[in-house]
C-alpha cells in the first residue's frame, strides 16, 4: 500500500515545487513573443480545394507566400487593395490603382509644352472689289485669316489622394495676326469697296470715306487673334502617378473646375488712294475693330485611358456654361484725326466714327483632348495630342460691321452670335515628385 501511495506524492511534491521557483521576469523576451503567421480563415467550401501545407509557429521556418501577404497587409500603415481598386497608404509606399498596380505616389507634378493651333474659317465679308468685274472678287475678311500659329502650355499641380485624386492648373495661349494687300494692277476698272453705301454719311478731311476706298491704288487687311486659357480643376486619373508598367487595362476619371477663356479679335481694313505703298501718309485712312470677349465658369469632365506598359492613351472632355463680359471698339481714324457724321437728317450729325460698346451674355465652351503619354522614367513622361475647343457665343469683329455707318446705337450693341473652334496639336513633357 506503502508503494502504491509514492507516485502521487511524488507529483505532489513536484507540483509544489513549482510555486517556490524563481519568478518570470516579464522583461525578457518569450517564445511566445516570436512573430508568427497564420493563415487567413477559410470557409467550408473553400477547405476542400486548398492544399494542405503545415503552418509554421517558428521564426525560422518560412510561411507560405499567401499566409505572409495577408499579414502583412494588416501591419499599421498597410492596406490590401480594396473592391474598388483604390486603396493603400501613401505615405508608407503602399498603394493600388485600378489595375491592382503598385503605384508611385509623388506630392507635385508640372508640366511645360509647345502649341500649334488655327481656327476655323468664318463667314467672309467682301471688302475689294473691281469695279470692271463684279464677279471678280478681290478681297474679303478671309484673305487674312488665321494661319497655324505656335503657343505653350504651362501646368503644376498636387495630390490629394492615393495615386488617382489631384488638383491641377492649366495655362496656355496662342496668338497670331495675318496681313493682306491687293492694288488697283491688272484690273478690269478701278478698286472699290462694296462697303461704299455703308460709308456714305462720313466724312474725313472735307471729302466723303467713299472718296478714299473708291479708286484706290491699295487696300489692306490686316487681322490679330489672341487665345488665352486658365483653368483649375479637381480632376480623378488613375495613371496620373502610376510607377509600375502594367497592360491592357481600361480607367475612367472624373474632372470638375473653373474656367477663364479669352478670345480678343482685332481688324483693320485700310486704304491708300494715291501711291499704293502704306507709309503713313495723311491720305491713308484705316477702319478699325476690335472685340473682347472674357468666358469664366465652371466646367465638369471625363478622362478615359487605356494603359499599355509605359504606353498610355487617353481622351478627355470637358463643357461649361459661362458668363462671357464682351466689349467692342470700332473706329474710323487717320493722321487727321476721326472721320464724323456729316448729315444734317441724323441725329448723330458732327459725331466722330468712334464708338464702344459692352454687354454681357451666356456662352457655351466645349473641349476635347485626344493624346498619348509615354513614361521615360518614373519622374518624367512625354504626352502629343490632338485639342479641339469650340465656343459658341462670342462676339467677332467681322459681325461688328453695320449696313449704316450713321447709327451709332446699332454699332455700340455690340453683335454676339458668332461661333470659334479652335482646334491643333501639342507636344510636351511632365515632371512628378
Amino acid at each position: 500500500m506503502l508503494v502504491s501511495r509514492f507516485p502521487a506524492a511524488l507529483a505532489l511534491t513536484l507540483s509544489a515545487s513549482g510555486l517556490f521557483a524563481a519568478p518570470i521576469n516579464l522583461d525578457q523576451p518569450s517564445s511566445l513573443d516570436r512573430p508568427s503567421y497564420f493563415a487567413p480563415e477559410k470557409s467550408p467550401a473553400q477547405l476542400w480545394r486548398q492544399n494542405n501545407h503545415p503552418v509554421s509557429l517558428t521564426e525560422d521556418a518560412p510561411a507560405p507566400a499567401a499566409d505572409k501577404m495577408y499579414a502583412e497587409s494588416l501591419e499599421p500603415g498597410m492596406l490590401a487593395p480594396s473592391a474598388d481598386g483604390y486603396s493603400g497608404d501613401c505615405s508608407t509606399g503602399s498603394c493600388y490603382d485600378e489595375c491592382f498596380q503598385d503605384c508611385f505616389c509623388p506630392t507635385w507634378f508640372a508640366y511645360a509644352g509647345a502649341l500649334a493651333m488655327t481656327r476655323d474659317r468664318g463667314n467672309e465679308v467682301w471688302l475689294s472689289n473691281d469695279s470692271g468685274d463684279y464677279a471678280a472678287r478681290v478681297m474679303g475678311t478671309e484673305a487674312a485669316a488665321m494661319g497655324w500659329n505656335a503657343g505653350y502650355q504651362l501646368g503644376f499641380g498636387r495630390r490629394i489622394g492615393c495615386c488617382n485624386w489631384a488638383w491641377g492648373v492649366d495655362f496656355w495661349a496662342v496668338r497670331g495676326t495675318n496681313e493682306h494687300t491687293v492694288t488697283n494692277a491688272g484690273l478690269v476698272g478701278q478698286l472699290d469697296t462694296p462697303l461704299d453705301a455703308n460709308f456714305q454719311g462720313l466724312t474725313y478731311d472735307g471729302s466723303n470715306v467713299d472718296d478714299y476706298f473708291n479708286d484706290a491704288a491699295a487696300h489692306r487687311l490686316q487681322r490679330s487673334y489672341d487665345f488665352y486659357n486658365v483653368e483649375l480643376n479637381v480632376f480623378q486619373d488613375p495613371t496620373l502617378y502610376s510607377g509600375n508598367y502594367g497592360g491592357g487595362c481600361f480607367q475612367f476619371g472624373a474632372l470638375a473646375g473653373l474656367r477663364y477663356f479669352k478670345f480678343r479679335e482685332a481688324m483693320s481694313f485700310s486704304t491708300d488712294p494715291s501711291d499704293g505703298v502704306f507709309t503713313g501718309a495723311d491720305d491713308e485712312l484705316h477702319y478699325n475693330i476690335n472685340v473682347d470677349n472674357n468666358l469664366i465658369g465652371a466646367q465638369l469632365g471625363m478622362i478615359m485611358n487605356y494603359n499599355w506598359n509605359r504606353l498610355n492613351l487617353y481622351a478627355k472632355t470637358k463643357f461649361g456654361a459661362y458668363g462671357n463680359a464682351i466689349s467692342q471698339d470700332s473706329a474710323m481714324y487717320g493722321n487727321l484725326g476721326y472721320a464724323y457724321i456729316d448729315n444734317a437728317l441724323s441725329p448723330n450729325n458732327g459725331q466722330s466714327f468712334n464708338v464702344s460698346g459692352t454687354k454681357g451674355r451666356v456662352s457655351f465652351l466645349g473641349e476635347i483632348d485626344l493624346g498619348a503619354n509615354y513614361r521615360v522614367t518614373q519622374h518624367f513622361s512625354m504626352n502629343i495630342g490632338y485639342r479641339v475647343v469650340g465656343v459658341s457665343g462670342v462676339a467677332l469683329a467681322t459681325e461688328q460691321i453695320p449696313q449704316n455707318f450713321e447709327d451709332l446705337g446699332i454699332v455700340a450693341s455690340t453683335p454676339s452670335n458668332g461661333d470659334v473652334i479652335l482646334h491643333g496639336g501639342y507636344l510636351g513633357g511632365q515632371f512628378i515628385w
